[in-house]
């Protein structure tokens, strides 16, 4: 139990506060993007909008949902039981929630990683890749099998660990508000973005991570915080082109207003293109500039 609260009410309350928090963060990210947007979008929005949202709500939303709920239980399940790292550890509570946190965020950046080194997980991930511009529906955009992927491991992880699940539930929550934030395409003023960023990963740190550019595209690959990037040296600081100039999508794509959503669906089954060769996929170098 957490705070002396039965795991029913905590997995009842997770699903209630996700779904206040995804409808605040729409909300808010979509108003911003009207008013403030950081770039003039090169496709059609109504288009994107609608075949993003389609796989998310069609594919992906069941998935989500049902997995990351489990999250949550298997949580306290190996609560229960006395398994994991971090259970069996003499730590302060505050301790091993703060560990949890971070050892599962440092979890989802070793992901992310690897699916743009390993030439089978970047075919399902490209999908992530595949959209020609870079807003808040850029959150909705993952194959179904990137899911379980991810899902999987990320449970795995929990068992071995074993963090409090006042940590899972935590760091849910963040994970559900940071997605939309990240994919935004809004204006933020510069003093604000540079001291945000050095706590959460902010628009302008993940917009380079979606550069048509190879080099780029290596780097910035933190989930909710930044700190991962800068120590492994895989942080930019900004791109080549400038953020206003530069392309975003996957290089082999072209010129389009994104794929349909059977079309991403299958792209992970299309012939191999250079960007899936592990030897031609290039090493980020940090930019030691931005670390100042």
């Amino acid at each position: 139990m957490v705070f002396g609260r039965s795991e029913a009410y905590w997995l009842a309350e997770l699903g209630r506060l996700k779904w206040i928090l995804l409808l605040a963060a729409f909300t808010a990210c979509a108003l911003w993007e009207t008013f403030a947007p950081r770039r003039k979008l090169a496709a059609s929005a109504a288009w994107r909008w609608s075949q993003n949202a389609a796989l998310d709500f069609l594919f992906n939303s069941p998935l989500v949902w049902l997995l990351r709920l489990n999250a949550v239980f298997v949580a306290f399940w190996v609560q229960d039981r006395g398994y994991g790292l971090l259970h069996r550890l003499p730590l302060f509570w505050w301790l091993r929630f703060a560990a949890g946190i971070l050892l599962l965020d440092l979890l989802r950046y070793a992901q992310h990683l690897l699916y743009h080194h390993n030439s089978l997980l970047w075919r399902v991930h490209q999908v992530h890749h595949s959209d020609p511009d870079f807003d808040w529906s850029t959150g909705l955009l993952f194959h179904p099998g990137e899911l379980l992927v991810t899902q999987g491991s990320y449970l795995a992880a929990i068992i071995l660990l074993a963090p409090p699940p006042a940590a899972v539930i935590a760091l849910e929550l963040l994970t559900a508000a940071q997605n939309f934030f990240v994919h935004a395409n809004v204006r933020m003023p510069h003093g604000l973005e540079r001291g945000l960023r050095r706590i959460f990963i902010t628009p302008e740190m993940h917009r380079i991570h979606h550069s048509a550019d190879l080099v780029e595209q290596s780097t910035n690959f933190g989930d909710v915080f930044p700190w991962w990037d800068r120590f492994f040296g895989t942080y930019r600081h900004d791109p080549a082109a400038g953020h206003e100039r530069m392309k975003i999508g996957l290089a082999e794509l072209g010129d389009h207003r994104g794929l349909n959503v059977l079309a991403m669906l299958a792209l992970p089954f299309r012939g191999k293109t250079a960007v899936t060769d592990d030897e031609k996929r290039p090493v980020a170098v940090t930019d030691r500039a931005g670390l100042t």
